[in-house]
């Protein structure tokens, strides 16, 4: 069995904010490093106590790199970057997720976004997904089951609306209502920020046990794990807020525009494009300016 662990830092139990936690700038970054990593330790343990020979590739999928080398699991390889974000290549049966956030605008989510604080939402064929539904999507394209899920509480929400089979793992619960329509960029961390973490001793323990019978599961019946995608062509749509000051300096000034993509045959082609054009200026009808 080889399984794809994709991880994230805003989605880790214990992990408060964002400037202080998920920016190598901030104050207790290495901390927040050393929490992810030990609940990915965690999920590779109960993979492999259910199967092991498993083959584990963990993708370290946050910014400039959240996993700790020093501390990580023997057991599993580890990945940073990928050459064409988000296809992960052939072979993978599974694919599992560890410190996700929910989806950007998500009421109770716990720091959510969908790549960046500045999107406002993301469809594919109308359907709204945030980051874990973009990689469900791609990798069921490539064959691989959508597995397990950790995150906040509104994550796994959306992890099981999305494929019900999942098996999840809530570390902590957000406690902001939805944002106002017109809040600024840069006030969107913030107003994310309440949060109830549970307690760490047992969150790391629910992870290794769920782990362990998500691959049970899998391995007596993999049918209900199966995601069926939708049938294409596929397109990509997203409305995006004015440029917050971090984006601002490495991107300059964008306004607050909607992108949309051709019509791709493919989920993993279509998702390329859109990255493409993301922090591009405007360029006529396919990222438009919106009024303010």
């Amino acid at each position: 069995m080889k399984i794809l662990v994709i991880t994230d830092i805003e989605g880790v139990n214990s992990v408060l904010d964002f400037n202080a936690w998920c920016h190598p700038a901030g104050k207790y970054y290495s901390l927040g490093c050393r929490f992810l990593t030990e609940e990915v330790n965690a999920v590779v343990e109960g993979f492999l106590q259910a199967d092991e020979k498993a083959d584990i590739l963990v993708w370290d999928g946050h910014g400039e790199g959240a996993i700790d080398p020093q501390t990580f699991h023997p057991g599993a390889s580890l990945q940073k970057g990928a050459p064409f974000w988000p296809d992960f290549g052939e072979g993978f049966d599974a694919v599992a997720f560890v410190g996700q956030h929910a989806k950007a605008g998500t009421r109770h989510g716990h720091l959510a976004h969908t790549q960046t604080s500045e999107a406002k939402d993301f469809r594919i064929n109308g359907v709204s997904l945030g980051e874990f539904g973009q990689q469900v999507y791609a990798m069921a394209e490539r064959g691989a089951v959508p597995l397990f899920a950790s995150g906040d509480l509104a994550l796994t929400q959306e992890a099981k609306a999305l494929c019900p089979a999942i098996r999840t793992v809530a570390v902590k619960e957000g406690l902001n209502d939805a944002l106002p329509e017109e809040i600024a960029t840069d006030r969107i961390f913030s107003a994310e920020s309440a949060a109830i973490h549970y307690p760490r001793k047992k969150v790391l323990a629910e992870l290794r046990k769920t782990a362990f019978e998500a691959v049970q599961a899998w391995k007596k019946d993999p049918a209900p794990f199966v995601f069926a995608l939708p049938e294409g062509p596929f397109v990509a749509e997203a409305e995006y807020r004015r440029s917050g000051k971090r984006t601002a300096e490495m991107f300059g000034e964008l306004p607050p525009r909607k992108i949309h993509t051709k019509e791709h045959s493919s989920v993993i082609s279509v998702l390329r494009e859109f990255y493409r054009r993301e922090w591009k200026q405007p360029d006529g009808v396919f990222s438009i300016p919106t009024e303010e």
